[in-house]
């Protein structure tokens, strides 16, 4: 039988990238800087072995422009850093100034949510080496970069990967997302599916692994307040 939902192509993931929902939604949404991630900076945050300069251990790592034919200690080829680099990080750090000195970062779709653990348990970012750290550390950064667009009917067919072209066959790139970091509560956070006109017919709590039993006395209440913060989203 046919599968119950369509299939998705290349310009439907791409329209739910933060790159484009971002500008038309500023005033509705955390405040953000976005970082255009040149593809040479993409690659290195996918390479194997890679390790920041500046560190304890930078036998990973060599400058931009040097060859990374030379062996490091443990007999692993050593890793360049792309050109783009400097430009790249000085962006992040700027960023982050200017929105107050700690963000919580994003690539395209996905949060590092998964690498947590190598900043103690918090997605909070002061410095861009904090947010290569997370980058690189992350299985769902590497999807964003890697695999995503593998899922897209038309991009599978023909065998593309990467950040790819657009719906008017202009090429799209990977962005990193520097959001303003917010002290959240994990349950006031809901995702919402809205029908024509964006009229709500259903919300769920984002945190689908936690109970959060204050919800149920609030549930008129909030279906209010989301059903009038869609009355606010541009059609």
């Amino acid at each position: 039988g046919s599968p119950p939902f369509a299939a998705m192509l290349s310009s439907d993931l791409l329209s739910c990238g933060i790159d484009r929902w971002y500008p038309d939604l500023r005033r509705l949404t955390i405040r953000s800087v976005l970082v255009p991630l040149p593809s040479d900076f993409a690659a290195y945050l996918v390479a194997d072995g890679v390790v920041l300069p500046g560190g304890d251990d930078e036998a990973g790592a060599s400058p931009a422009g040097e060859e990374a034919d030379d062996e490091s200690a443990d007999g692993s080829a050593a890793l360049a850093l792309p050109a783009s680099f400097e430009a790249v990080r000085r962006a992040i750090d700027d960023g982050i100034e200017r929105l107050g000195g700690a963000v919580f970062v994003k690539l395209n779709w996905s949060a590092p949510r998964d690498a947590a653990w190598v900043l103690g348990g918090s997605l909070k970012c002061t410095s861009s080496e904090d947010v290569l750290l997370l980058l690189q550390s992350s299985d769902r950064a590497a999807h964003d970069l890697t695999e995503a667009r593998r899922m897209c009917e038309d991009a599978a067919a023909a065998g593309e990967g990467g950040a790819g072209v657009d719906a008017a066959g202009e090429p799209h790139g990977f962005v990193l997302a520097l959001r303003k970091w917010c002290e959240l509560q994990p349950s006031r956070e809901f995702r919402c599916f809205r029908g024509a006109g964006g009229r709500l017919l259903a919300a769920c709590q984002r945190d689908r692994f936690s109970h959060f039993p204050e919800l149920g006395a609030r549930r008129s209440r909030d279906l209010g307040l989301l059903e009038a913060f869609g009355r606010e989203l541009p059609s």
